[in-house]
């Protein structure tokens, strides 16, 4: 996404992720062998992080880990950035459905954002 702007240093990323999300967030890691090709966390009914490596895209994976989180889950919402476009399109895919647009309200970017919803349907 060269269209964000960079607003932590990857240090700062690493205290992020090691003291903010791994001991509160549901977090799922897909790899390959030993190395991490992926990732997923949820918290509270949102989908606050799935980051996969770019050249794993459409292999599946955030589709696997998606799935795996939606199996324990009846309602999941997230927010991506509008400009997104690859990820809207994903979700959507995935039975997410748009639900709100806001201007970066609810980021740290202060980016034009869409929140989606998905609910199981039993």
């Amino acid at each position: 996404m060269p269209w964000l702007p960079l607003l932590h240093s990857p240090d700062k990323v690493r205290w992020y992720f090691e003291t903010i999300v791994l001991p509160v967030e549901k977090v799922l890691i897909a790899r390959d062998g030993g190395q991490a090709v992926g990732f997923i966390s949820v918290a509270e009914g949102w989908l606050t992080h799935l980051y996969i490596d770019p050249e794993r895209w459409g292999s599946g994976i955030g589709t696997n880990l998606l799935d795996e989180i939606r199996s324990e889950s009846s309602y999941l919402q997230l927010r991506v950035f509008q400009q997104n476009l690859t990820a809207r399109r994903f979700y959507s895919d995935r039975g997410f459905c748009e639900c709100e647009l806001t201007e970066g309200l609810h980021n740290e970017e202060k980016m034009p954002d869409v929140r989606m919803e998905w609910v199981r349907a039993d």
